[in-house]
């Protein structure tokens, strides 16, 4: 949606619909849970803010110089859409926001791997016919093009994925266990955390969202490097990278 067609709905009463059941209103719950983690934690919600600017920065400037790019270049854009999904969920729903970071990894991941070969692009736009993508679209593949281009950053790539699948991609244990409210647990009512609660399992959640967009972004940059240059990409990354 481009800022010339959006409407600031906030503001403006709710829709009766809104107000009926639990859903709508559990949501307004997310917005002001939202609101009160970037408060409290200013310091990484100016670190993802950071890394979202340079993500701006490239989806604004960054054009496919070739057909081979073309894909990859919307595969960019979906990963960036990812990082802010989320965000958006993780400063709520910290468990949830898991599955949506490992799309921004992959989605970058997919673009290096494809950029590393023409044909692939055919192939994954004609997926759904093709008897060898699962065989030709793996995390191993991307994986091992991500490493012909920096080894360094394709084992922090697969070990931010393995966190992602570990803490709520994948229904796993650290996914479900993670929530539950330690005091509750013997008294005969056990109690579980739906909304984020200040602790471990909310800044886990939110130091991954960062990484996972700086990995995000250096994935990328093998992929467009020419163009995130211009851009001053590597002084920016590593600030927003910085240890804190």
């Amino acid at each position: 949606m481009s800022e010339d067609s959006y409407v600031d709905n906030l503001s403006v009463p709710r829709p009766e619909a809104w107000t009926k059941g639990f859903l709508y209103p559990f949501i307004e719950q997310c917005w002001s849970n939202s609101i009160a983690v970037v408060g409290n934690k200013n310091v990484i919600g100016s670190r993802l803010t950071a890394i979202d600017n340079i993500f701006e920065h490239a989806h604004q400037n960054v054009k496919p110089n070739s057909m081979a790019q073309v894909v990859p270049s919307l595969l960019a854009l979906r990963s960036f859409n990812a990082f802010r999904a989320s965000v958006m969920v993780c400063l709520c729903l910290p468990t949830e926001s898991y599955p949506l970071q490992r799309t921004c990894l992959e989605t970058a991941g997919y673009a290096r791997l494809i950029a590393s070969d023409s044909k692939l692009s055919e192939f994954w736009l004609n997926r759904t016919d093709d008897a060898e993508a699962k065989s030709r679209f793996t995390n191993r593949a991307v994986r091992e093009a991500i490493a012909s281009g920096d080894e360094g950053l394709a084992k922090i790539y697969q070990e931010l994925y393995e966190r992602t699948i570990d803490f709520g991609a994948h229904p796993n244990e650290k996914s479900v266990t993670i929530n539950i409210v330690k005091e509750s647990v013997g008294t005969g009512s056990l109690q579980y955390r739906l909304l984020a609660g200040d602790g471990p399992g909310l800044d886990l959640a939110l130091r991954t969202c960062a990484q996972v967009g700086v990995c995000s972004l250096k994935v990328l940059n093998l992929v467009f490097k020419q163009q995130f240059d211009a851009m001053n990409f590597e002084k920016r990354i590593a600030s927003a990278s910085a240890p804190f």
